[in-house]
């Protein structure tokens, strides 16, 4: 039985029509329309998320898993204000969340009701549609109320995934629940027809001019098929591709250009500098690259983009080229290489680079947040789903190699503390395969909430480096030397996730030195295991400065 509510028999059949079914339902009174529809409808998958916030993230997580759209539903008040952090995060990251939230009727928005805030538009810039649905008690309503859900369905990939609001004003009484079955409701479709790019042989001929060309990749999901027509391009054109784990393209076996940066002269970065640079992809974790880029130039910058959008990271856009990223790579790598000074300018270009990452190499650190990033990414199992956490924990993984078959994510859309925990938690409860998340002690103890649900899977690993505060401020020149450092900004603590895991159901593993850390690996990286691992490693934000100090200096060197 369903819903006696018309809009919300509406939206239960359209959902369902198109096919996104996967919703996670934060609990309330005023949603319990929505809630009962979902949760006794045997085509819905629903998963309980009491804190929205993590609800929102948790969500997320289960469409990285997926590739698929999926719905947070929450009541209303600021109940939906929670879910903001996640809104931001998959407009950045483009993924296709929905954000259903129930609401009182209009005329009671303002009136000191109880759990009412302005909800209408609430989201801003930060979803492509956002709809106001309507109380159906008639014909042209129900039409109405069909085209806008309709409307914000189409807008989670309207050529370029992203979220998308659907605001459901509930009258009382809100308990009846005597609809026998859902309505046949219309389904407008959207069809996408392949596109070529314009003015191919004007970007052929700039393309071939230059020398010293270089590919950068930001943030992409796995699967992504671009690494053969990388390889492809970079031998057959002298391209220099650099990319770090969250590109998850394979190129080489050497992530560190970020360090190659860090380590040259001003003399080595001008050499370094390309003359042509080619963007894809969302965010990079370095800020070394863009500090570079910004510094010493490029003569052309071409951003390759779905939605069109001017990016100018770098300060030194040319071209917005509007494409998907596999119609104009793999018209590049149909050109045929120059046969002139450029090209041999371009082969030592692609050299110099080439020699500079040989002379780099993983960190080889005593007991530390830097030793135990490097000894879990070497014994990572094939095909595992890796996620980071912000900060230290995705910064530090560059360093090291990741082996090609492992998936990475990581919440960069917004670079924000928040929903490390509860992304990693949705995707293993929708995917398959070995969850591991590697989080710091800040991270984790806000998001905490993360683990606080009945799905968490048995494949979820999560190894904390608790450090005793936010041990990345330590490492920043200048804040280091605040004197306000370690009570506001490093936050020092002495809090052990112990007893909240154990609590969740977890085994509980920690390390407090090197020997320790390699007996629980195993069992901490095991399929065997059939119940969630926390392994919680202790270290000193003394210690981890200084042995990251000491490699870039070694590096140096």
């Amino acid at each position: 039985m369903y819903s006696d509510k018309k809009n919300v028999l509406e939206l239960v059949a359209l959902l369902k029509a198109h096919g996104i079914t996967n919703i996670v339902l934060s609990p309330g009174s005023r949603n319990s329309p929505l809630i009962h529809s979902f949760a006794t409808d045997g085509d819905f998958t629903c998963y309980s998320v009491v804190d929205e916030r993590s609800a929102g993230f948790f969500t997320l997580g289960i469409i990285q898993a997926t590739g698929k759209p999926a719905a947070v539903c929450c009541t209303s008040g600021t109940a939906t204000l929670n879910i903001a952090p996640a809104v931001a995060e998959a407009y950045y990251q483009e993924l296709p969340l929905l954000v259903i939230s129930a609401d009182r009727p209009l005329e009671w928005i303002d009136q000191m009701e109880g759990q009412t805030i302005p909800q209408t538009s609430l989201f801003g810039k930060m979803v492509h549609c956002s709809v106001q649905l309507p109380i159906v008690d008639n014909n042209e309503e129900k039409w109405y109320c069909n085209r806008l859900i309709n409307d914000a369905i189409l807008s989670l990939d309207d050529g370029v995934r992203g979220p998308a609001h659907i605001n459901i004003p509930l009258s009382e009484p809100l308990f009846n629940f005597s609809t026998e079955e859902l309505p046949k409701a219309r389904v407008i479709k959207r069809s996408t027809v392949s596109y070529n790019i314009s003015e191919k042989d004007r970007f052929a001929e700039r393309f071939i001019k230059h020398s010293k060309k270089m590919i950068l990749v930001g943030q992409l999901p796995p699967e992504n098929d671009i690494s053969d027509l990388l390889k492809s391009i970079s031998k057959k054109h002298n391209v220099v591709v650099l990319s770090d784990h969250l590109s998850n393209i394979s190129i080489d076996d050497n992530p560190r250009y970020d360090l190659a940066i860090r380590t040259s002269s001003e003399t080595e970065l001008k050499e370094l500098a390309p003359d042509l640079l080619i963007t894809i992809g969302g965010h990079t974790v370095s800020k070394k690259i863009k500090h570079f880029l910004r510094t010493f130039g490029v003569r052309e910058h071409w951003h390759i983009s779905k939605s069109g959008d001017i990016v100018d990271t770098y300060q030194q856009l040319t071209d917005i080229i509007k494409s998907d990223n596999e119609t104009l790579l793999s018209y590049i790598n149909e050109l045929s290489p120059s046969q002139n000074k450029a090209q041999n300018k371009a082969e030592s270009y692609k050299e110099l680079w080439s020699k500079k990452r040989a002379l780099l190499t993983a960190p080889k650190a005593q007991y530390s947040d830097l030793y135990s990033v490097g000894i879990l990414l070497s014994s990572l199992p094939e095909n595992a789903s890796l996620h980071f956490a912000n900060s230290h924990s995705v910064y530090l993984s560059q360093l090291y190699n990741i082996p090609k078959s492992v998936r990475c994510f990581s919440n960069r859309g917004t670079n924000g503390i928040e929903g490390s925990v509860s992304t990693a938690v949705g995707y293993a409860a929708a995917g398959d395969g070995l969850t591991v998340l590697l989080i710091g002690d800040l991270s984790f103890f806000y998001d905490m909430n993360g683990i606080w649900n009945r799905h968490i899977s048995p494949n979820l690993r999560i190894m904390i480096n608790n450090n005793g505060g936010g041990g990345i401020f330590d490492t920043l020149p200048g804040l280091n030397n605040s004197t306000a450092l370690n009570e506001f900004i490093t936050a020092e603590h002495s809090t052990s996730a112990k007893n909240w895991t154990k609590q969740q159901g977890f085994i509980y593993l920690t390390a407090n030195n090197e020997d320790d850390l390699k007996k629980h690996l195993p069992t901490f990286l095991s399929n065997e295991i059939t119940a969630p691992v926390v392994l919680e490693v202790f270290t000193s934000i003394d210690t981890n400065s200084k042995e990251i100090k000491s490699f870039y200096q070694q590096q140096r060197n």
